[in-house]
């Protein structure tokens, strides 16, 4: 097939088939095609897409994660919920019902579950369970494979180098993030088991307005806001109001997919409850991190939020007893619609700890890595505690434990400073006990494991000894290192074309959702072009091309997403960051680095597969 495309679009294929940039879900290989240019337009010549060339991404991992948890995450082919890019801007030749390419990633996630989750067994009902009794899913944030490497490549015993228990246990190549390779997009995508395209937060700050506005008239339509999700609340980050002061009734309006966590107390239906052997196969859901009780960990863990909203407008100021995220991921509603019954169903189901942070003006110190490590073990001791209530209560049990870590060391310090590999080395150590632990049933019921070192865990050998769990560890996107010379303004002649530019040197700035003024959108495409710097470090593609070369997913955009990302999107090819004004200023005055994520590069989009699974 041979497409026209912009000389941007033909420079990213080139850039993916090098492999200089990854595709979130694309293998190079694909892309190794020739680039016919003319003179005056490129023309570029694909191949049809084949099964072989899909890779595993973090959406099939999340997709796993909830089909050992009892729910299906299949998407839903509703064509009125999805936005069809204008034809001919340059098409990807994408059709996944006739390449087989779909079925080819729905058999994957099956794949994944299996090894996840172990056996699968028929209920009374004739509904697959996963037989696995206990599942442990953590998310390092940050940790690419890189950051791996750098930090924890070989331990020595007796003088004798060898790969360390993450090297000896990482499949480097068998996952990729999801693009942006941002948190909020990632964490977003782990809740929905959907793509960043479909789900309502591909990255930070997105800019949203509610309604139309009509002349003439006080409006009904809400205010231009930036939507921030990783905070307390769900806030707009220019003016600091709470989403629902601004025309937001619940946090599905903010998110758009809802928590996968939902199906699972939804599905306790009163007239049609469940029989006592579909009970013993429903997980306990355990949720450990520091930020239990902010909106997104609330929308997260499955609530809708409308009380929530409700109550932050009637007075109490918004001080809400948990945070709107770790509601919404574990699927919690506390809606008029739900029955006493229902929510307590939740209640027992859910269970939810908060451990602590770091605190910032520690950082780059040793007291800052300490607490980094001091904190997840803290974590670590908690699951294992729960898991251990659960054994002897004969549950079973899904837990996903979060740390921040090394992300917040890396965002102040940059990827290679040495407290930062002391963080990643400090994790590894505590996910190796935690293991080791699960290894002796009789040491994890005792709870007598709080020391530090870990000559004391040796799993026993016998087989009815051991716990039938597995440990999953992976990240949601990896880290660069930017130094203030590689941080760069807007020029003048490219704001004035510009409502919104969503920059910042901690990530948007890798992935620029620019804004136009209506109708200047060819002008700051030749403004651009015009500006060497910009043309050589970015690639300035319209949001169409990037929907249609599958960034966001092999999905259409649903509608509601599309105007949240503008009219284009600045990719970073290099370390090149698009800084705000104030961030340039303060960094080159002080000299320090930043670690930075957002983009395509393999440092960014290449993220652990760490699967510990018990022996035959």
């Amino acid at each position: 097939m041979v497409l026209a495309c912009s000389e941007d679009a033909a420079r990213l294929r080139s850039l993916l088939a090098s492999g200089d940039l990854l595709h979130p879900f694309i293998s190079s290989n694909y892309f190794v095609n020739h680039t016919v240019n003319d003179g005056a337009k490129t023309e570029l010549i694909f191949d049809p897409l084949d099964p072989s060339h899909v890779q595993n991404n973090f959406v099939d991992l999340a997709a796993s994660l909830a089909l050992c948890c009892g729910v299906n995450p299949l998407p839903k082919d509703d064509d009125s919920y999805s936005f069809e890019p204008s034809i001919n801007t340059c098409p990807m030749p994408l059709n996944l019902h006739e390449t087989g390419v779909k079925s080819e990633i729905q058999r994957r996630r099956l794949q994944l579950a299996a090894e996840i989750g172990g056996q699968k067994t028929l209920d009374s009902s004739g509904k697959e369970r996963y037989q696995r009794r206990h599942i442990v899913f953590i998310l390092c944030d940050g940790m690419g494979n890189s950051i791996i490497e750098n930090s924890v490549k070989y331990t020595a015993t007796n003088g004798t180098a060898h790969d360390s228990f993450f090297m000896k246990h990482n499949q480097q190549s068998r996952l990729r993030a999801v693009f942006p390779s941002t948190t909020p997009a990632a964490l977003t995508t782990l809740a929905t088991a959907t793509w960043p395209g479909r789900h309502g937060m591909p990255g930070w700050n997105l800019r949203e307005k509610k309604g139309c506005d009509l002349p003439g008239q006080n409006s009904v339509a809400g205010p231009v806001v930036q939507l921030r999700v990783l905070a307390e609340h769900i806030i707009d980050d220019s003016s600091g109001k709470l989403a629902s002061e601004l025309g937001f009734q619940s946090w599905d309006e903010v998110f758009i997919e809802v928590p996968w966590a939902r199906e699972i107390s939804t599905n306790q239906s009163v007239s049609h409850p469940e029989t006592e052997e579909q009970s013993r196969f429903k997980r306990k859901m355990i949720y450990i991190n520091a930020y239990n009780g902010d909106d997104y960990q609330n929308w997260s863990q499955g609530d809708d939020g409308k009380d929530r909203l409700a109550e932050s407008e009637g007075g109490n100021g918004g001080k809400l007893s948990a945070s709107d995220f770790s509601e919404w991921q574990i699927g919690k509603e506390n809606s008029q619609s739900k029955t006493n019954k229902q929510q307590g169903y939740h209640s027992t189901l859910f269970e939810t700890a908060k451990i602590e942070e770091t605190a910032h003006d520690t950082l780059g110190t040793s007291k800052g890595s300490a607490d980094a490590i001091k904190f997840f073990r803290h974590g670590v001791d908690s699951a294992l505690r729960s898991i251990a209530n659960a054994e002897k209560n004969g549950d079973f049990t899904f837990t996903y434990l979060y740390t921040a870590h090394p992300d917040k060391h890396m965002h102040s310090l940059g990827v290679e400073h040495e407290e930062v590999k002391n963080v990643v080395q400090g994790i590894e150590s505590e996910i190796e006990r935690f293991w080791r632990i699960l290894g002796d049933r009789e040491l994890l019921l005792t709870g007598k494991h709080d020391s530090k070192s870990l000559d004391l865990y040796v799993p026993c050998t016998r087989e009815n000894n051991r716990i039938d769990a597995t440990i999953i560890v992976t990240a949601d996107h990896g880290h660069i290192t930017v130094p203030p010379d590689d941080m760069m303004v807007l020029p003048d002649d490219i704001l004035v074309c510009l409502e919104y530019a969503n920059v910042g040197v901690l990530g948007t700035g890798r992935h620029a959702y620019l804004h136009c003024r209506a109708g200047l959108q060819s002008m700051l495409q030749r403004r651009w072009q015009s500006n060497s710097e910009l043309r050589k470090h970015f690639l300035l593609l319209t949001v169409d091309e990037a929907i249609e070369y599958g960034l966001f997913g092999p999905d259409w955009m649903r509608w509601q997403v599309r105007p949240r990302l503008g009219d284009f999107i600045a990719i970073s090819t290099g370390r090149k960051t698009l800084s705000k004004p104030f961030e340039l200023d303060r960094c080159r005055e002080c000299c320090k680095c930043q670690g930075a994520h957002g983009s395509l590069l393999p440092e960014e989009m290449s993220i652990p597969f760490i699967l510990l699974v018990p022996p035959n």
